[in-house]
Protein backbone atom coordinates (compact mmCIF):
# COMPACT_ATOMS: atom_id res chain seq x y z
CA UNK A 1 0.00 0.00 0.00
CA UNK A 2 1.08 3.57 -0.69
CA UNK A 3 -0.31 6.92 0.53
CA UNK A 4 -2.25 7.15 -2.73
CA UNK A 5 -3.70 3.64 -2.47
CA UNK A 6 -7.41 3.90 -3.47
CA UNK A 7 -8.37 1.58 -0.62
CA UNK A 8 -6.96 4.00 1.97
CA UNK A 9 -8.43 6.99 0.15
CA UNK A 10 -11.94 5.54 -0.02
CA UNK A 11 -12.31 3.67 3.26
CA UNK A 12 -11.75 4.36 6.95
CA UNK A 13 -8.38 3.22 8.31
CA UNK A 14 -10.06 1.75 11.42
CA UNK A 15 -10.45 -1.86 10.29
CA UNK A 16 -7.00 -2.04 8.59
CA UNK A 17 -5.43 -0.71 11.80
CA UNK A 18 -7.24 -3.30 13.92
CA UNK A 19 -6.22 -6.02 11.49
CA UNK A 20 -2.61 -4.87 11.75
CA UNK A 21 -2.78 -5.06 15.55
CA UNK A 22 -3.81 -8.71 15.30
CA UNK A 23 -0.85 -9.45 12.99
CA UNK A 24 1.81 -7.83 15.18
CA UNK A 25 3.46 -11.02 16.53
CA UNK A 26 4.41 -12.08 13.00
CA UNK A 27 5.78 -8.71 11.82
CA UNK A 28 9.40 -7.65 12.22
CA UNK A 29 10.47 -4.00 12.40
CA UNK A 30 11.01 -3.52 8.66
CA UNK A 31 7.73 -5.11 7.59
CA UNK A 32 5.76 -3.27 10.25
CA UNK A 33 7.30 0.06 9.24
CA UNK A 34 6.37 -0.56 5.61
CA UNK A 35 2.76 -1.42 6.53
CA UNK A 36 2.41 1.55 8.87
CA UNK A 37 3.71 4.12 6.40
CA UNK A 38 0.42 4.66 4.48
CA UNK A 39 -1.48 5.11 7.75
CA UNK A 40 1.08 7.67 8.93
CA UNK A 41 0.64 9.61 5.69
CA UNK A 42 -3.15 9.36 5.77
CA UNK A 43 -3.37 10.64 9.36
CA UNK A 44 -1.43 13.77 8.48
CA UNK A 45 -4.26 14.95 6.23
CA UNK A 46 -7.74 15.97 7.47
CA UNK A 47 -10.20 13.09 7.91
CA UNK A 48 -13.99 13.44 7.94
CA UNK A 49 -14.81 14.81 11.44
CA UNK A 50 -17.14 11.91 12.27
CA UNK A 51 -14.34 9.39 11.64
CA UNK A 52 -11.61 11.04 13.71
CA UNK A 53 -12.43 9.69 17.23
CA UNK A 54 -12.71 6.07 16.09
CA UNK A 55 -9.54 6.28 13.97
CA UNK A 56 -7.61 7.83 16.87
CA UNK A 57 -8.86 5.06 19.21
CA UNK A 58 -7.73 2.34 16.78
CA UNK A 59 -4.32 3.93 16.19
CA UNK A 60 -3.64 4.51 19.90
CA UNK A 61 -4.74 0.92 20.68
CA UNK A 62 -2.08 -0.27 18.25
CA UNK A 63 0.47 2.03 19.91
CA UNK A 64 -0.42 0.62 23.35
CA UNK A 65 0.04 -2.91 22.07
CA UNK A 66 3.46 -2.04 20.66
CA UNK A 67 4.42 -0.28 23.91
CA UNK A 68 3.51 -3.33 25.99
CA UNK A 69 5.68 -5.50 23.74
CA UNK A 70 8.73 -3.22 24.05
CA UNK A 71 8.33 -1.83 20.52
CA UNK A 72 7.81 1.82 21.38
CA UNK A 73 10.21 2.98 18.67
CA UNK A 74 8.02 1.24 16.08
CA UNK A 75 4.93 2.98 17.47
CA UNK A 76 6.25 6.55 17.62
CA UNK A 77 5.70 7.53 13.93
CA UNK A 78 2.06 6.45 14.19
CA UNK A 79 1.53 8.26 17.51
CA UNK A 80 3.01 11.46 16.08
CA UNK A 81 0.71 11.19 13.08
CA UNK A 82 -2.26 10.79 15.45
CA UNK A 83 -1.15 13.97 17.21
CA UNK A 84 -1.13 15.81 13.87
CA UNK A 85 -4.62 14.49 13.07
CA UNK A 86 -5.97 15.48 16.49
CA UNK A 87 -4.56 18.98 16.04
CA UNK A 88 -6.09 19.28 12.57
CA UNK A 89 -9.44 18.19 14.02
CA UNK A 90 -9.20 20.94 16.69
CA UNK A 91 -10.16 18.39 19.32
CA UNK A 92 -8.33 19.20 22.62
CA UNK A 93 -9.31 15.91 24.29
CA UNK A 94 -7.90 13.80 21.47
CA UNK A 95 -4.86 16.07 21.21
CA UNK A 96 -4.18 15.54 24.92
CA UNK A 97 -4.47 11.77 24.54
CA UNK A 98 -2.15 11.78 21.54
CA UNK A 99 0.37 14.02 23.34
CA UNK A 100 0.35 11.66 26.31
CA UNK A 101 0.93 8.66 24.03
CA UNK A 102 3.84 10.43 22.31
CA UNK A 103 5.29 11.30 25.72
CA UNK A 104 5.11 7.76 27.06
CA UNK A 105 6.56 6.26 23.87
CA UNK A 106 9.35 8.86 23.73
CA UNK A 107 10.33 8.19 27.35
CA UNK A 108 10.30 4.46 26.67
CA UNK A 109 12.84 4.98 23.87
CA UNK A 110 14.99 7.21 26.15
CA UNK A 111 14.09 10.45 24.30
CA UNK A 112 13.51 12.22 27.59
CA UNK A 113 13.47 15.76 26.23
CA UNK A 114 10.82 14.80 23.69
CA UNK A 115 8.84 13.02 26.40
CA UNK A 116 8.78 16.06 28.68
CA UNK A 117 7.77 18.35 25.82
CA UNK A 118 4.81 16.13 24.93
CA UNK A 119 3.70 15.80 28.55
CA UNK A 120 3.88 19.56 29.10
CA UNK A 121 1.69 20.03 26.03
CA UNK A 122 -0.79 17.53 27.49
CA UNK A 123 -0.64 19.35 30.83
CA UNK A 124 -1.69 22.62 29.22
CA UNK A 125 -4.56 20.91 27.42
CA UNK A 126 -5.76 19.30 30.69
CA UNK A 127 -5.80 22.53 32.71
CA UNK A 128 -8.79 22.65 35.05
CA UNK A 129 -9.21 18.85 35.24
CA UNK A 130 -7.45 17.68 38.45
CA UNK A 131 -7.68 13.97 37.65
CA UNK A 132 -6.17 14.38 34.19
CA UNK A 133 -3.48 16.75 35.47
CA UNK A 134 -2.60 14.26 38.20
CA UNK A 135 -2.15 11.52 35.63
CA UNK A 136 0.10 13.70 33.49
CA UNK A 137 2.30 14.63 36.48
CA UNK A 138 2.64 10.89 37.08
CA UNK A 139 3.88 10.53 33.50
CA UNK A 140 6.37 13.38 33.90
CA UNK A 141 7.66 11.67 37.03
CA UNK A 142 8.13 8.42 35.10
CA UNK A 143 10.30 10.24 32.56
CA UNK A 144 12.39 11.73 35.36
CA UNK A 145 12.77 8.28 36.92
CA UNK A 146 13.96 6.79 33.61
CA UNK A 147 16.65 9.49 33.61
CA UNK A 148 17.69 8.47 37.12
CA UNK A 149 16.54 11.68 38.83
CA UNK A 150 14.40 10.00 41.48
CA UNK A 151 14.26 13.05 43.71
CA UNK A 152 12.60 15.12 41.02
CA UNK A 153 10.45 12.13 40.04
CA UNK A 154 9.23 11.94 43.63
CA UNK A 155 8.28 15.63 43.55
CA UNK A 156 6.28 15.03 40.38
CA UNK A 157 4.42 12.12 41.99
CA UNK A 158 3.74 14.19 45.09
CA UNK A 159 2.28 16.92 42.90
CA UNK A 160 0.09 14.27 41.28
CA UNK A 161 -1.22 13.37 44.75
CA UNK A 162 -1.83 17.01 45.65
CA UNK A 163 -4.33 17.41 42.81
CA UNK A 164 -6.50 14.67 44.33
CA UNK A 165 -6.60 15.73 48.00
CA UNK A 166 -10.29 16.71 47.81
CA UNK A 167 -11.40 13.44 46.18
CA UNK A 168 -12.10 10.84 48.89
CA UNK A 169 -13.23 8.02 46.57
CA UNK A 170 -10.60 5.70 45.03
CA UNK A 171 -8.89 7.38 42.07
CA UNK A 172 -6.62 5.46 39.72
CA UNK A 173 -4.14 8.35 39.41
CA UNK A 174 -3.66 8.43 43.21
CA UNK A 175 -3.12 4.67 43.30
CA UNK A 176 -0.51 4.93 40.51
CA UNK A 177 1.22 7.88 42.21
CA UNK A 178 1.58 5.87 45.43
CA UNK A 179 3.08 2.94 43.48
CA UNK A 180 5.55 5.32 41.86
CA UNK A 181 6.41 7.11 45.11
CA UNK A 182 7.26 3.75 46.67
CA UNK A 183 9.70 3.15 43.81
CA UNK A 184 11.35 6.59 43.99
CA UNK A 185 11.79 6.36 47.79
CA UNK A 186 13.38 2.93 47.40
CA UNK A 187 15.88 4.27 44.88
CA UNK A 188 17.05 7.09 47.16
CA UNK A 189 17.21 4.87 50.25
CA UNK A 190 13.98 5.96 51.96
CA UNK A 191 12.82 2.41 52.64
CA UNK A 192 10.39 3.13 55.49
CA UNK A 193 8.73 5.98 53.58
CA UNK A 194 8.64 3.85 50.44
CA UNK A 195 6.95 0.99 52.30
CA UNK A 196 4.30 3.37 53.63
CA UNK A 197 3.42 4.46 50.08
CA UNK A 198 3.46 0.88 48.81
CA UNK A 199 1.07 -0.19 51.58
CA UNK A 200 -1.13 2.82 50.82
CA UNK A 201 -1.22 1.80 47.14
CA UNK A 202 -2.16 -1.74 48.14
CA UNK A 203 -5.00 -0.30 50.25
CA UNK A 204 -6.11 1.95 47.36
CA UNK A 205 -6.04 -0.88 44.82
CA UNK A 206 -9.54 -1.90 43.76
CA UNK A 207 -10.26 -5.00 41.65
CA UNK A 208 -11.01 -2.65 38.74
CA UNK A 209 -7.69 -0.82 39.16
CA UNK A 210 -5.83 -4.12 39.22
CA UNK A 211 -7.49 -5.35 36.04
CA UNK A 212 -7.22 -1.95 34.36
CA UNK A 213 -3.42 -2.18 34.38
CA UNK A 214 -1.87 -5.47 35.46
CA UNK A 215 1.59 -4.04 34.89
CA UNK A 216 1.12 -1.35 37.55
CA UNK A 217 -0.15 -4.07 39.90
CA UNK A 218 3.03 -6.02 39.14
CA UNK A 219 5.24 -2.98 39.82
CA UNK A 220 3.51 -2.55 43.18
CA UNK A 221 4.40 -6.13 44.16
CA UNK A 222 7.96 -5.69 42.93
CA UNK A 223 8.30 -2.52 45.02
CA UNK A 224 6.96 -4.31 48.09
CA UNK A 225 9.51 -7.10 47.63
CA UNK A 226 12.41 -4.67 47.31
CA UNK A 227 11.38 -2.53 50.25
CA UNK A 228 10.68 -5.45 52.57
CA UNK A 229 13.99 -7.11 51.67
CA UNK A 230 15.84 -3.82 52.21
CA UNK A 231 14.29 -3.66 55.69
CA UNK A 232 15.28 -7.28 56.43
CA UNK A 233 11.69 -8.60 56.40
CA UNK A 234 12.38 -11.48 54.01
CA UNK A 235 9.47 -13.75 54.99
CA UNK A 236 6.93 -10.96 54.46
CA UNK A 237 8.33 -10.40 50.95
CA UNK A 238 7.77 -14.00 49.80
CA UNK A 239 4.01 -13.81 49.03
CA UNK A 240 4.58 -10.64 47.03
CA UNK A 241 7.20 -12.50 44.93
CA UNK A 242 4.59 -15.17 44.17
CA UNK A 243 2.00 -12.55 43.20
CA UNK A 244 4.53 -10.75 40.95
CA UNK A 245 5.32 -14.01 39.15
CA UNK A 246 1.61 -14.75 38.69
CA UNK A 247 0.98 -11.31 37.20
CA UNK A 248 3.97 -11.64 34.87
CA UNK A 249 2.66 -14.99 33.69
CA UNK A 250 -0.65 -13.31 32.80
CA UNK A 251 1.05 -10.47 30.93
CA UNK A 252 3.97 -12.28 29.25
CA UNK A 253 5.39 -8.96 28.02
CA UNK A 254 9.12 -8.12 28.14
CA UNK A 255 8.72 -5.38 30.75
CA UNK A 256 6.57 -7.66 32.95
CA UNK A 257 9.12 -10.46 32.79
CA UNK A 258 11.92 -8.02 33.70
CA UNK A 259 10.00 -6.68 36.73
CA UNK A 260 9.13 -10.15 38.01
CA UNK A 261 12.66 -11.49 37.44
CA UNK A 262 14.30 -8.65 39.35
CA UNK A 263 11.83 -9.03 42.24
CA UNK A 264 12.48 -12.75 42.43
CA UNK A 265 16.26 -12.29 42.20
CA UNK A 266 16.29 -9.68 44.98
CA UNK A 267 14.52 -12.14 47.28
CA UNK A 268 16.76 -15.06 46.24
CA UNK A 269 19.86 -13.00 46.92
CA UNK A 270 18.54 -12.09 50.37
CA UNK A 271 17.98 -15.73 51.33
CA UNK A 272 21.39 -16.88 50.11
CA UNK A 273 20.65 -18.21 46.61
CA UNK A 274 23.33 -15.97 45.14
CA UNK A 275 24.31 -17.85 41.95
CA UNK A 276 20.68 -18.34 40.91
CA UNK A 277 19.90 -14.68 41.59
CA UNK A 278 22.85 -13.38 39.56
CA UNK A 279 22.02 -15.64 36.61
CA UNK A 280 18.42 -14.46 36.70
CA UNK A 281 19.51 -10.82 36.77
CA UNK A 282 21.81 -11.30 33.77
CA UNK A 283 18.86 -12.67 31.79
CA UNK A 284 16.73 -9.73 32.93
CA UNK A 285 19.47 -7.32 31.85
CA UNK A 286 19.58 -8.87 28.37
CA UNK A 287 15.82 -8.31 28.08
CA UNK A 288 16.14 -4.77 29.46
CA UNK A 289 18.45 -3.75 26.62
CA UNK A 290 15.37 -3.99 24.40
CA UNK A 291 13.27 -1.91 26.84
CA UNK A 292 15.07 1.43 27.33
CA UNK A 293 12.76 2.50 30.15
CA UNK A 294 13.70 -0.59 32.18
CA UNK A 295 17.46 -0.57 31.63
CA UNK A 296 18.45 2.00 34.24
CA UNK A 297 16.54 0.33 37.06
CA UNK A 298 17.74 -3.14 36.05
CA UNK A 299 21.37 -1.99 35.94
CA UNK A 300 21.01 -0.49 39.42
CA UNK A 301 19.59 -3.79 40.67
CA UNK A 302 22.46 -5.75 39.10
CA UNK A 303 25.05 -3.40 40.66
CA UNK A 304 23.60 -3.92 44.15
CA UNK A 305 23.50 -7.67 43.61
CA UNK A 306 27.06 -7.94 42.29
CA UNK A 307 28.40 -5.87 45.18
CA UNK A 308 26.45 -7.93 47.71
CA UNK A 309 27.91 -11.09 46.16
CA UNK A 310 31.44 -9.67 46.48
CA UNK A 311 31.96 -9.19 42.73
CA UNK A 312 33.38 -5.67 42.98
CA UNK A 313 34.96 -5.63 39.50
CA UNK A 314 31.70 -6.55 37.81
CA UNK A 315 29.75 -4.10 39.93
CA UNK A 316 32.17 -1.33 38.97
CA UNK A 317 31.82 -2.12 35.26
CA UNK A 318 28.04 -2.00 35.54
CA UNK A 319 28.26 1.26 37.45
CA UNK A 320 30.22 2.73 34.54
CA UNK A 321 27.51 1.59 32.16
CA UNK A 322 24.84 3.07 34.42
CA UNK A 323 26.60 6.44 34.42
CA UNK A 324 26.81 6.30 30.63
CA UNK A 325 23.09 5.60 30.46
CA UNK A 326 21.96 8.55 32.61
CA UNK A 327 21.08 11.50 30.44
CA UNK A 328 21.74 14.38 32.79
CA UNK A 329 21.75 16.89 29.94
CA UNK A 330 18.27 15.82 28.90
CA UNK A 331 16.88 16.65 32.32
CA UNK A 332 18.70 19.98 32.38
CA UNK A 333 17.10 20.88 29.06
CA UNK A 334 13.71 19.71 30.27
CA UNK A 335 13.96 22.10 33.22
CA UNK A 336 13.70 24.96 30.75
CA UNK A 337 9.94 24.35 30.83
CA UNK A 338 8.40 26.55 33.47
CA UNK A 339 6.18 23.75 34.75
CA UNK A 340 9.22 21.60 35.52
CA UNK A 341 11.44 24.42 36.70
CA UNK A 342 8.85 25.25 39.37
CA UNK A 343 9.75 22.06 41.20
CA UNK A 344 12.45 22.70 43.82
CA UNK A 345 15.50 20.47 43.38
CA UNK A 346 19.25 20.50 43.85
CA UNK A 347 21.72 20.41 41.00
CA UNK A 348 23.59 17.61 42.77
CA UNK A 349 21.09 15.08 44.07
CA UNK A 350 21.35 12.43 46.75
CA UNK A 351 21.35 9.84 43.99
CA UNK A 352 24.41 11.44 42.39
CA UNK A 353 26.13 11.36 45.78
CA UNK A 354 25.18 7.70 46.28
CA UNK A 355 26.62 6.77 42.90
CA UNK A 356 29.90 8.54 43.64
CA UNK A 357 30.05 6.83 47.03
CA UNK A 358 29.39 3.46 45.40
CA UNK A 359 32.13 4.09 42.84
CA UNK A 360 34.65 5.02 45.54
CA UNK A 361 33.67 2.00 47.62
CA UNK A 362 33.99 -0.41 44.70
CA UNK A 363 37.27 1.05 43.43
CA UNK A 364 38.80 0.56 46.88
CA UNK A 365 37.98 -3.15 46.65
CA UNK A 366 39.35 -3.71 43.16
CA UNK A 367 42.99 -4.70 42.75
CA UNK A 368 44.94 -5.29 39.52
CA UNK A 369 42.83 -7.52 37.30
CA UNK A 370 45.59 -9.81 36.10
CA UNK A 371 45.10 -12.26 33.26
CA UNK A 372 42.08 -14.59 33.42
CA UNK A 373 42.70 -18.30 33.64
CA UNK A 374 42.61 -19.79 30.14
CA UNK A 375 43.03 -16.42 28.41
CA UNK A 376 45.81 -17.73 26.15
CA UNK A 377 43.53 -20.49 24.90
CA UNK A 378 40.73 -17.98 24.23
CA UNK A 379 43.15 -15.79 22.26
CA UNK A 380 44.13 -18.76 20.09
CA UNK A 381 40.45 -19.56 19.50
CA UNK A 382 39.84 -15.93 18.56
CA UNK A 383 42.62 -16.01 15.96
CA UNK A 384 41.38 -19.35 14.57
CA UNK A 385 37.82 -18.04 14.32
CA UNK A 386 38.75 -15.12 12.05
CA UNK A 387 41.36 -16.83 9.87
CA UNK A 388 38.68 -18.00 7.44
CA UNK A 389 37.79 -14.39 6.58
CA UNK A 390 41.19 -12.79 7.32
CA UNK A 391 44.13 -14.92 6.21
CA UNK A 392 46.50 -13.03 8.50
CA UNK A 393 44.39 -14.01 11.54
CA UNK A 394 45.11 -10.61 13.09
CA UNK A 395 41.72 -8.95 12.58
CA UNK A 396 40.98 -9.33 16.31
CA UNK A 397 44.36 -7.89 17.32
CA UNK A 398 43.89 -4.87 15.06
CA UNK A 399 40.37 -4.25 16.32
CA UNK A 400 41.63 -4.55 19.89
CA UNK A 401 44.32 -1.91 19.29
CA UNK A 402 41.83 0.44 17.62
CA UNK A 403 39.27 -0.09 20.40
CA UNK A 404 41.86 0.65 23.09
CA UNK A 405 42.90 3.84 21.30
CA UNK A 406 39.27 4.93 20.95
CA UNK A 407 38.64 4.26 24.64
CA UNK A 408 41.64 6.41 25.54
CA UNK A 409 40.43 9.17 23.21
CA UNK A 410 37.04 8.99 24.96
CA UNK A 411 38.59 9.66 28.38
CA UNK A 412 38.47 6.11 29.70
CA UNK A 413 40.98 5.32 32.44
CA UNK A 414 44.14 3.89 30.77
CA UNK A 415 44.00 0.55 32.59
CA UNK A 416 40.33 0.13 31.73
CA UNK A 417 41.04 1.15 28.11
CA UNK A 418 43.66 -1.61 27.96
CA UNK A 419 41.11 -4.13 29.25
CA UNK A 420 38.60 -2.98 26.60
CA UNK A 421 41.22 -3.46 23.91
CA UNK A 422 42.14 -6.95 25.10
CA UNK A 423 38.47 -7.93 25.40
CA UNK A 424 37.72 -6.59 21.90
CA UNK A 425 40.28 -8.97 20.43
CA UNK A 426 37.75 -11.76 20.98
CA UNK A 427 34.75 -9.96 19.45
CA UNK A 428 34.47 -12.46 16.56
CA UNK A 429 35.27 -15.63 18.51
CA UNK A 430 31.74 -16.83 17.72
CA UNK A 431 32.63 -17.03 14.00
CA UNK A 432 33.72 -20.56 14.82
CA UNK A 433 30.03 -21.44 14.64
CA UNK A 434 29.59 -20.25 11.02
CA UNK A 435 30.12 -22.89 8.31
CA UNK A 436 33.25 -22.21 6.25
CA UNK A 437 31.26 -22.54 3.02
CA UNK A 438 29.22 -19.48 3.95
CA UNK A 439 32.25 -17.36 4.85
CA UNK A 440 33.98 -18.36 1.61
CA UNK A 441 30.93 -17.74 -0.58
CA UNK A 442 31.34 -15.22 -3.40
CA UNK A 443 28.37 -12.93 -3.92
CA UNK A 444 25.39 -12.06 -1.71
CA UNK A 445 24.21 -14.41 1.02
CA UNK A 446 20.70 -15.81 1.19
CA UNK A 447 18.47 -14.87 4.13
CA UNK A 448 19.09 -18.29 5.71
CA UNK A 449 22.85 -17.82 5.35
CA UNK A 450 22.69 -14.32 6.84
CA UNK A 451 20.81 -15.78 9.81
CA UNK A 452 23.62 -18.28 10.40
CA UNK A 453 26.23 -15.50 10.25
CA UNK A 454 24.27 -13.35 12.70
CA UNK A 455 24.19 -16.21 15.18
CA UNK A 456 27.93 -15.77 15.74
CA UNK A 457 27.15 -13.09 18.34
CA UNK A 458 25.15 -15.61 20.40
CA UNK A 459 27.85 -18.24 19.91
CA UNK A 460 30.52 -15.81 21.11
CA UNK A 461 28.54 -14.96 24.23
CA UNK A 462 28.08 -18.68 24.90
CA UNK A 463 31.81 -19.44 24.49
CA UNK A 464 32.57 -16.63 26.96
CA UNK A 465 29.77 -17.53 29.39
CA UNK A 466 32.20 -18.19 32.28
CA UNK A 467 32.56 -14.44 32.77
CA UNK A 468 33.56 -14.17 36.43
CA UNK A 469 36.76 -12.34 35.45
CA UNK A 470 36.12 -8.69 34.44
CA UNK A 471 38.01 -9.04 31.14
CA UNK A 472 35.95 -12.03 30.03
CA UNK A 473 32.86 -10.22 31.27
CA UNK A 474 33.74 -7.33 28.94
CA UNK A 475 34.59 -9.69 26.08
CA UNK A 476 31.24 -11.44 26.42
CA UNK A 477 29.32 -8.18 26.16
CA UNK A 478 31.39 -7.03 23.19
CA UNK A 479 30.88 -10.35 21.41
CA UNK A 480 27.14 -10.17 22.03
CA UNK A 481 26.52 -6.54 21.05
CA UNK A 482 29.20 -5.43 18.54
CA UNK A 483 26.74 -5.76 15.64
CA UNK A 484 24.00 -3.69 17.23
CA UNK A 485 23.42 -0.33 15.57
CA UNK A 486 22.88 3.12 17.02
CA UNK A 487 19.42 3.31 15.38
CA UNK A 488 18.43 -0.14 16.67
CA UNK A 489 18.46 -1.77 13.22
CA UNK A 490 21.31 -4.21 13.87
CA UNK A 491 21.27 -7.43 15.83
CA UNK A 492 20.18 -8.19 18.47
CA UNK A 493 17.22 -6.24 17.07
CA UNK A 494 15.79 -3.24 18.95
CA UNK A 495 18.93 -2.67 21.05
CA UNK A 496 20.24 0.77 20.07
CA UNK A 497 21.71 4.08 21.23
CA UNK A 498 23.18 4.19 24.71
CA UNK A 499 21.40 0.94 25.55
CA UNK A 500 24.36 -0.72 23.80
CA UNK A 501 27.29 -1.25 26.22
CA UNK A 502 29.87 1.44 25.47
CA UNK A 503 32.71 -1.06 24.92
CA UNK A 504 30.61 -2.79 22.24
CA UNK A 505 29.92 0.59 20.60
CA UNK A 506 33.65 1.27 20.48
CA UNK A 507 34.39 -2.15 19.06
CA UNK A 508 31.70 -1.68 16.38
CA UNK A 509 33.50 1.41 15.04
CA UNK A 510 36.91 -0.27 15.16
CA UNK A 511 35.60 -3.50 13.62
CA UNK A 512 33.95 -1.73 10.68
CA UNK A 513 37.01 0.43 10.03
CA UNK A 514 39.37 -2.56 9.99
CA UNK A 515 37.03 -4.53 7.71
CA UNK A 516 36.82 -1.64 5.22
CA UNK A 517 40.54 -0.85 5.11
CA UNK A 518 41.55 -4.52 4.92
CA UNK A 519 38.82 -5.51 2.46
CA UNK A 520 37.39 -8.30 4.62
CA UNK A 521 34.40 -10.17 3.29
CA UNK A 522 33.43 -9.45 -0.31
CA UNK A 523 34.27 -5.72 -0.19
CA UNK A 524 37.25 -4.18 -1.97
CA UNK A 525 39.80 -2.49 0.34
CA UNK A 526 39.32 1.23 0.93
CA UNK A 527 41.90 3.87 1.71
CA UNK A 528 42.02 4.91 5.34
CA UNK A 529 40.43 8.23 4.36
CA UNK A 530 37.61 6.56 2.41
CA UNK A 531 36.88 4.31 5.38
CA UNK A 532 36.70 7.34 7.70
CA UNK A 533 34.26 8.93 5.27
CA UNK A 534 32.07 5.82 5.39
CA UNK A 535 32.08 5.90 9.20
CA UNK A 536 31.01 9.56 9.12
CA UNK A 537 28.25 8.75 6.65
CA UNK A 538 26.85 6.10 8.98
CA UNK A 539 27.31 8.08 12.20
CA UNK A 540 23.96 8.41 13.95
CA UNK A 541 22.50 5.39 12.15
CA UNK A 542 24.93 2.48 12.43
CA UNK A 543 27.46 4.03 14.81
CA UNK A 544 27.52 6.21 17.93
CA UNK A 545 28.10 9.67 16.39
CA UNK A 546 30.28 10.93 19.26
CA UNK A 547 32.56 7.91 19.01
CA UNK A 548 32.90 8.37 15.25
CA UNK A 549 34.07 11.96 15.76
CA UNK A 550 36.64 10.83 18.34
CA UNK A 551 37.82 7.93 16.17
CA UNK A 552 38.19 10.19 13.14
CA UNK A 553 40.25 12.62 15.22
CA UNK A 554 42.58 10.01 16.68
CA UNK A 555 43.26 8.38 13.27
CA UNK A 556 44.03 11.73 11.66
CA UNK A 557 46.25 12.83 14.54
CA UNK A 558 48.17 9.55 14.67
CA UNK A 559 48.72 9.32 10.89
CA UNK A 560 49.87 12.94 10.79
CA UNK A 561 52.43 12.17 13.51
CA UNK A 562 53.61 9.18 11.46
CA UNK A 563 53.79 11.20 8.24
CA UNK A 564 51.20 9.00 6.49
CA UNK A 565 48.87 9.99 3.65
CA UNK A 566 45.35 8.85 4.48
CA UNK A 567 44.44 8.98 0.79
CA UNK A 568 47.27 6.73 -0.37
CA UNK A 569 46.61 3.38 -2.03
CA UNK A 570 44.37 1.02 -0.06
CA UNK A 571 45.90 -1.99 1.57
CA UNK A 572 47.46 -3.35 4.70
CA UNK A 573 50.99 -1.93 4.77
CA UNK A 574 50.39 1.64 6.01
CA UNK A 575 47.42 0.57 8.08
CA UNK A 576 49.47 -2.08 9.89
CA UNK A 577 52.08 0.56 10.67
CA UNK A 578 49.33 2.69 12.21
CA UNK A 579 48.04 -0.25 14.26
CA UNK A 580 51.57 -1.03 15.48
CA UNK A 581 51.92 2.57 16.64
CA UNK A 582 48.61 2.39 18.50
CA UNK A 583 49.71 -0.82 20.22
CA UNK A 584 52.84 0.78 21.65
CA UNK A 585 52.95 1.57 25.36
CA UNK A 586 53.21 5.35 25.46
CA UNK A 587 53.75 5.56 29.17
CA UNK A 588 50.09 5.48 30.18
CA UNK A 589 49.96 1.80 31.17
Amino acid sequence: MTPSDPVLQSTSPVEPLRSLERRLPSLDRGELGRLLQPFVHRLQEPLPPAEVPEVVDAALALCRRLYSNARSGDALPLARAVLVQSTLARNPRLERRASTACGLLSADTADLVGAIEHHVRALRLAEGDPVEMSGIWNNIGLAMGIAGNYEMAGRCYQRALNFLECLPAPVYARYAACVNLAQSHFQIGGFEEGLQFACRALHEQTPDFREQDLHVALLLRRNLVRLLVALGRFAEAEPHVAEALALAEQLRTPRALIAASTARAVHELAIGRTDVALTRLEHALSRAREVPAALRDTLACVIRAEETAGNSERALLRLGELSDHVYRSAIERARQHVEIASLPTRAYTALDYDQEQARARLVSKVGPAGQPEGWDALERLGVSAVMRMDKSGWHGKRVGALSKALAMASGVDPLQALEIGLAAELHDIGMMSVPEEILAKQGPLSEAERTLVRRHVDAGAEILRDDRHPRIFLAREIARYHHTQWDGAGYPERVGGKLIPVAARMCAVADAYDAMVCGLGSARPKTMDQALGELRRKAGTQFDPELVVRFDGLIREETEDLGMDLSSNPGMESFQELVNALQEDKGFV
